[in-house]
């Protein structure tokens, strides 16, 4: 029992110092937002939003963990009622409760939402329940969509595997082209590399003297004669 007691006391000042940690953070948030709301920018905001979002995420994984004892099997239940402030109570509390009064109490330790609270939520389920038909019709569109989605997904993993295939594929084929033979080409044609020299003008023949001959026109002898020029004459006419 006394082991229990302990561990339940422990636990208890673990929420507390949790407990205060949240409260903190929205005291300074709040003073931010009442003091600093002209220099405030909005990433500031999302930070203090951040920050109090994980620390009651953090409260709750405490409040649910295998560690912490069932806090349903201690209820709170006031020793004593009086509409009189007591300063204990008050100081206990930080200045936030002042007495422990008939009309009070009910709303500290109550574990329901006030009954009107309860009016209004049922309210609004009800009326969200009017709309089922088009949260059905929404559903069934997000369906679509995503089959869609799915089916475009699946052909561009196709068209991508496919792409893969071709470029192993031409990658594997064989050159049809001889790399050397290509450089030997480009060497001869920019640098003549491989081409033999021309032949000298001394080393070539000597063009021999061509014999030209003339025929006179309208059934004149031939004339006939060695040039050393090897051009041809003129022929003259005889009359």
């Amino acid at each position: 029992q006394a082991n229990e007691a302990k561990v339940l006391e422990m636990s208890v000042d673990a929420l507390i110092v949790r407990a205060k940690a949240i409260r903190k953070a929205l005291e300074d948030f709040l003073f931010k937002l009442t003091n600093e709301h002209q220099t405030l920018t909005w990433p500031t905001v999302l930070d203090n939003f951040a920050l109090l979002s994980g620390q009651i995420s953090s409260l709750l994984a405490a409040m649910k963990s295998e560690k912490m004892p069932a806090l349903r099997n201690y209820p709170i239940v006031p020793v004593r009622l009086s509409p009189d402030p007591d300063p204990h109570l008050l100081a206990l509390t930080e200045g936030r409760v002042s007495l422990m009064s008939h009309t009070e109490t009910p709303n500290y330790l109550r574990t329901k939402p006030d009954p009107a609270v309860e009016q209004a939520e049922r309210q609004l389920i009800s009326e969200v329940g009017l709309h089922t038909e088009n949260v059905s019709n929404a559903q069934s569109q997000v369906a679509m969509f995503n089959k869609q989605c799915n089916k475009v997904l699946e052909k561009v993993k196709t068209a991508r595997a496919n792409w893969r295939a071709d470029t192993v594929t031409s990658r594997s084929n064989p050159p049809t082209f001889n790399p050397k033979a290509t450089e030997e080409l480009v060497a001869a044609a920019y640098f003549g590399r491989g081409l033999k020299p021309p032949q000298s003008l001394a080393s070539q023949p000597q063009i021999n003297t061509s014999t030209v001959t003339s025929f006179a026109v309208r059934g004149t002898m031939p004339v006939s004669g060695r040039l050393n020029t090897g051009v041809r004459m003129p022929v003259t006419k005889r009359t």
